[in-house]
């Protein structure tokens, strides 16, 4: 795990004050040592944190005829059997210096032998040409932009390309919108209209002053050919290897310990290879406590258990802080406590596997999948008395009237379906904070990305847009800058490329029913968690936002900077719709608090 900075220019040499300012503001992505190499046009910039190679794997990392250098954040595995495959003279046993091999064996078309977590840039200087690509599901962060001169610069965060002191950052009211309505920018764009995240699955080729952007991995097609057996037994081993060789690294690894079904079964399987494994859980005040889940998993495993527990802290604090760590207005609660986690497991350990994807992967959000899986066949043959009680119980709720008992579980479920006419409309209308009306009130145009693949009118296209959508838009930049701002590598084998597609091309049947959630993990894995673990349902990390916006503290952030129309948000929203939301104390109020205090902490 690193970060990685460069700045392609025909007056390269004269751009490294902006490197190393760029460089300064990534040491917490890499605080075991640095490096630049500079050729003619093109200054590469890098910050270690030293996994793999702990001698050998120093970068800027120069291929061996010298005409080649790369700067690369992420980890390959199974980057051992690439290696022997290929013919090069190696010089070090890093993974890094596989994707030199890679690259000098097959060019920009050596994407599809990758595997691995990754961002990063070649710089051959032969062809004068600089290649970028960053991993299938967008683990690892990529973002660039042109500079004053027309320099291309390229960094593994927002903060550093502004660092560099060659961009004036401009708004992005359309990412604005995006924030508001799901708490995050959308993966495709960032707060600034003109700096540019590389997507995930995509590469980029520099040359001659232009840029030519291409994806290199599709999310694979629906498959029917296999047995459930068979997809049990493949789906096991799959997962299995996958966690074997995310164990290998020169430093101890150990894992994130929820107690839920997913980090039970790495923690699970990881046992199985690493005897003297280490799990942490955490603790989190005015939340409900999984320790008690977690703590019967580590005593059926025999792990070396610690119990991490944050209760002093200020939460005014730790959310102006967000605002640095993030870059981009992000409110999604759950970062706190990840942030918290990341803090205290650093203390003991320096690289950590958690279950990020699982839930994508598997259907775990079982409150939005499940209403889905009701909406489903109404959609597609919808009956006349289903469309009669769905009107009713509208009028019931837009009046407010209270819903009939025997209804209430319904209720929301048939409101979506008076709003939408496909099932990825309907997951994207419950999935909204601010709908488009509210939007519009407050001055800004509601702006609905493209789901390309979304197209079979059923469960799957709302799991294919979670992980196109929700999965490297929140969940991994959440993870990803909660970790990396201690210097914590965190690895996430559900998301082994092998193991991800044959999860994606499993039909939703076999992840989902309407009695149960994660079926073919259950079906493979049970058998090696405690009872109570193969009964628990999606508990989530959710942070207590209503109690949090009625502290004593976060009342005067709200006070500094929403109720104050001399700060920026009024120039940016119609001031005179923010106080109804101001008022309500629930995700609409915490997403403007959020929004405001960046505004505030950020020049643009």
């Amino acid at each position: 795990m690193c970060g990685i900075a460069g700045i392609v220019s025909p007056s390269a040499n004269s751009c490294q004050p902006n490197l190393r300012s760029m460089m300064n503001t990534l040491k917490h992505r890499g605080p075991d040592g640095e490096g630049v190499h500079n050729f003619k046009n093109c200054a590469l910039g890098h910050t270690r944190l030293s996994i793999v190679d702990l001698e050998g794997g120093h970068q800027p990392m120069l291929s061996s005829d010298q005409s080649c250098g790369l700067v690369f954040n992420g980890e390959i595995y199974g980057y051992k059997e690439i290696r022997q495959g290929l013919n090069y003279p190696y010089r070090t046993k890093s993974d890094t210096e596989v994707i030199l091999a890679l690259y000098k064996t097959y060019g920009t078309k050596m994407l599809t032998r990758l595997p691995g977590m990754f961002a990063f840039s070649v710089w051959d200087d032969t062809q004068q040409t600089l290649f970028c690509a960053r991993d299938r599901f967008g683990e690892k962060p990529f973002y660039y932009a042109f500079g004053k001169n027309k320099e291309f610069i390229f960094a593994s965060e927002i903060k550093a390309i502004l660092a560099s002191n060659l961009v004036e950052p401009r708004l992005n009211r359309e990412a604005v919108a995006h924030y508001l309505s799901k708490l995050y920018v959308h993966p495709t764009q960032t707060i600034y209209a003109n700096i540019f995240p590389l997507p995930p699955a995509h590469c980029l080729v520099y040359k001659d002053g232009k840029h030519n952007i291409t994806r290199y991995w599709d999310l694979p097609v629906q498959n029917n050919s296999l047995t459930p057996a068979q997809a049990i037994e493949k789906f096991r081993s799959l997962l299995e290897r996958s966690v074997q060789k995310q164990l290998i690294a020169d430093v101890p690894v150990g894992v994130f310990l929820s107690g839920g079904l997913d980090s039970s079964t790495i923690v699970a399987i990881a046992k199985k290879y690493k005897q003297d494994l280490a799990t942490f859980s955490f603790g989190f005040e005015g939340s409900k406590s999984e320790l008690p889940f977690a703590r019967e998993v580590a005593g059926q495993c025999q792990t070396q258990h610690v119990e991490l527990h944050e209760t002093e802290f200020r939460m005014d604090d730790l959310l102006l802080k967000m605002q640095e760590v993030y870059d981009e207005p992000f409110a999604d609660s759950s970062n706190i406590p990840t942030y918290l986690i990341a803090k205290s497991a650093r203390e003991h350990i320096k690289v950590v596997m958690g279950g990020d994807g699982g839930d994508e992967l598997l259907a775990g959000y079982s409150s939005w999948y499940k209403p889905l899986l009701y909406l489903q066949p109404q959609i597609e043959n919808p009956h006349p008395i289903f469309q009669f009680v769905a009107h009713m119980l509208h009028v019931f709720i837009q009046r407010g009237l209270p819903v009939p008992s025997q209804y209430s579980e319904q209720a929301k479920k048939l409101d979506l379906l008076m709003h939408a006419k496909s099932i990825s409309e309907a997951h994207n209308i419950q999935n909204q904070y601010f709908h488009p009306a509210e939007l519009e009130k407050l001055g800004l145009k509601h702006w609905t990305p493209d789901y390309p693949q979304a197209k079979s009118n059923s469960l799957d296209d709302a799991l294919r847009m979670d992980i196109l959508d929700y999965l490297p838009g929140d969940i991994l930049v959440k993870t990803d800058r909660a970790t990396m701002a201690h210097g914590l590598e965190l690895r996430t084998p559900f998301l082994d490329v092998d193991f991800a597609e044959l999860c994606i091309s499993l039909p939703y049947a076999m992840k989902i029913s309407d009695r149960e959630d994660k079926k073919i993990l259950r079906q493979a894995f049970a058998s090696q968690w405690p009872p109570s673990i193969n009964k628990r349902g999606k508990q989530g990390f959710g942070a207590p936002v209503d109690k949090w916006l009625q502290s004593r503290e976060i009342m005067d952030l709200k006070k500094d900077f929403l109720l104050d129309p001399k700060k920026k948000i009024y120039s940016i929203l119609n001031g005179r719709q923010l106080s109804g939301y101001i008022e309500k104390d629930n995700y609409k109020t915490w997403s403007l608090l959020v929004l405001s205090i960046w505004l505030e902490k950020h020049s643009v």
